[in-house]
């Protein structure tokens, strides 16, 4: 049975996984902390599977997406999927922004793959999706009309930064960008200009779960910065099916949001028509791990249906 490599490259690890042509599961997923100069020597390896050549590779990479090749946000790396296709003599070769793959991977989900954060009971007012999260940058997709999936570099822009982050961290000259305001290292910078003290994102959430009031405070300040912009992004997009966050660092955050300051930050300034919207989209979180995998493959099965 022809089969297919699902990978998914980030800023940081890299995720893969081998299916055989046409399933709908993935199982045996790994996980990998991968420099870029290692990049090829892997692919290489599991293209070739032991004795087995795989003929099909579809990719998501943190990067945006010009025709078909991807240049990444946060690595030294431009891939290009017609010379993949060509190097390792491949039959069908994808490239995805992974925020792509990720509104794609939505097909895969179910009840118990989402955790409501607000406006469970609330009606669709339209059939598009907005996804949404931090990580090691900030990424963004809309599916409109559960069928056509658009990307989006929004965390590499500038305007609201200021007003997000407050003057004081603005002008230390580390908050430039929307990303750099929300993303897992805005968690770790913040801590390390209020502390001295540089500390990963995991270790901030331990604190924060032993009573480190530094901690707690930097982790709900984030929470607050969240919900406003989600607020903006569902006037901007009017996501009438719902937000969906996703990834490592929104499921960690899960256990720290606080509803009633949520609503108040996700709800604030607005009325009217403007206010009804917001109390009609739901908030959700994706609790399904590898979600970009998922949309990967989904993406692969479409693709032969064409």
């Amino acid at each position: 049975m022809e089969k297919v490599l699902l990978l998914d490259l980030g800023g940081t690890n890299i995720r893969y996984a081998i299916v055989e042509k046409g399933r709908k599961t993935i199982s045996g997923i790994s996980k990998k902390n991968i420099e870029t100069k290692d990049l090829d020597k892997l692919l290489e390896k599991l293209l070739t599977n032991g004795s087995e050549k795989i003929l099909n590779l579809v990719m998501s990479v943190a990067g945006p997406k010009f025709e078909e090749t991807i240049e990444m946000t946060n690595r030294s790396l431009k891939i290009d999927s017609n010379e993949l296709k060509k190097r390792y003599n491949l039959k069908e070769c994808y490239l995805l922004n992974d925020w792509e793959s990720i509104a794609y991977g939505h097909a895969f989900l179910n009840s118990q793959d989402i955790s409501n954060v607000i406006n469970k009971d609330a009606s669709p007012y339209n059939k598009n999706c907005l996804y949404f999260g931090p990580g090691t940058g900030l990424g963004l997709s809309i599916l409109v009309d559960e069928r056509t999936v658009i990307s989006s570099e929004y965390g590499n822009t500038n305007l609201g930064a200021k007003e997000l982050i407050g003057e004081d961290l603005f002008n230390t000259n580390y908050f430039k960008s929307i990303e750099d305001t929300l993303s897992g290292r805005t968690i770790s910078k913040i801590y390390e200009i209020e502390t001295k003290k540089y500390l990963n994102t995991e270790e901030i959430f331990l604190r924060a779960k032993k009573d480190d009031l530094i901690a707690i405070d930097i982790i709900q300040d984030f929470i607050a910065r969240l919900a406003i912009i989600l607020s903006d992004l569902t006037l901007s997009f009017l996501p009438g099916k719902g937000i969906f966050l996703a990834g490592n660092l929104i499921r960690s955050l899960r256990d720290f949001i606080n509803i009633k300051l949520f609503e108040e930050r996700f709800f604030s300034t607005k009325d009217g028509a403007h206010l009804e919207l917001l109390k009609n989209t739901p908030v959700n979180i994706i609790t399904k791990e590898h979600s970009p995998l998922y949309g990967n493959l989904n993406y692969f099965n479409l693709s032969q249906k064409d």
